[in-house]
């Protein structure tokens, strides 16, 4: 009798197993196109950017507006700010492409060199991140890389900075960025 409950038991497990598996659902690398919303059955790579297709349970980093960055950062003065643009857009000093302005405090790590120097944000695996760069292209790469590294809250702002032009004004961005002139 214990035998047949315990066999009982044990395929009950693997039909649970099974299960999961099957219901797995990928998604490509987080690259801020459309492309990040279609789900698929299987691994692979993405056909619209070519981006690895992931396990879409990995993806544990939010995003959020550009109001509730902001947000974020007058009510977290202790959250990373992250720029994760080359150091020519962050300064200003561009010359090939419009860098808009930049947040007060922001630290800026090019997402070209983000996995090379994660030691440096170390510090920050347990404080909130607030990641942003210019399209919202490099910054859903950033926060995918920080959350699959051990950081625990990360935070992407959606659409980047390049949607702040005209918006001088706006209530959020005057008391935490600083816009560079065109």
């Amino acid at each position: 009798m214990n035998m047949k409950i315990l066999l009982s038991f044990f395929l009950g497990i693997v039909v649970l197993h099974l299960s999961a598996q099957q219901k797995k659902e990928y998604v490509c690398q987080p690259c801020g196109n459309s492309c990040d919303l279609e789900v698929h059955s299987a691994a692979g790579v993405c056909s619209s950017c070519h981006m690895q297709l992931i396990d879409k349970s990995t993806i544990t980093f939010k995003n959020v507006s550009m109001e509730e960055f902001c947000k974020r950062i007058a009510a977290n003065p202790k959250a990373l700010i992250l720029d994760v643009r080359s150091p020519e857009e962050f300064a200003g000093k561009s010359t090939e492409v419009p860098s808009f302005g930049h947040f007060k405090n922001a630290v800026n790590v090019n997402i070209e060199e983000l996995e090379q120097r994660l030691g440096e944000l170390a510090k920050y695996k347990d404080k909130e991140i607030l990641v942003y760069c210019s399209h919202n292209h490099r910054s859903p790469r950033a926060s995918y890389i920080l959350s699959t590294h051990g950081f625990k809250t990360v935070k992407n702002m959606t659409g980047g900075v390049s949607t702040f032009v005209g918006q001088e004004s706006n209530v959020y961005l005057k008391q935490s960025f600083v816009f560079h002139a065109h």
